[in-house]
């Protein structure tokens, strides 16, 4: 019987992600996230972003991108971070 290959374990998480999550995390809950169309720059491809709404002293709003939304089947993607 073919030997099973252990799944790699994914390093901890870098302490700036988990202050961007925060920072998400509050946008959220003041009403100040969206979700943005945008062209990747490295092969011009679209994508959507996940972006907290700065609010600027001017009374305009810029978006300020944190995270790129999954394309495909997140479960075929990524292996199980719970095992």
């Amino acid at each position: 019987m073919p030997k099973q290959k252990k799944p790699r374990r994914p390093p901890a998480l870098l302490p700036g992600y988990k202050e961007n999550f925060n920072t998400l995390l509050r946008a959220a809950g003041q009403g100040d996230l969206a979700l943005v169309s945008a062209i990747r720059k490295a092969d011009q491809k679209p994508v959507a972003l996940v972006c907290a709404m700065q609010r600027n002293e001017d009374k305009t709003t810029m978006p300020v991108p944190f995270a790129v939304m999954v394309e495909g089947d997140p479960f075929q993607l990524f292996e199980d971070p719970t095992q």
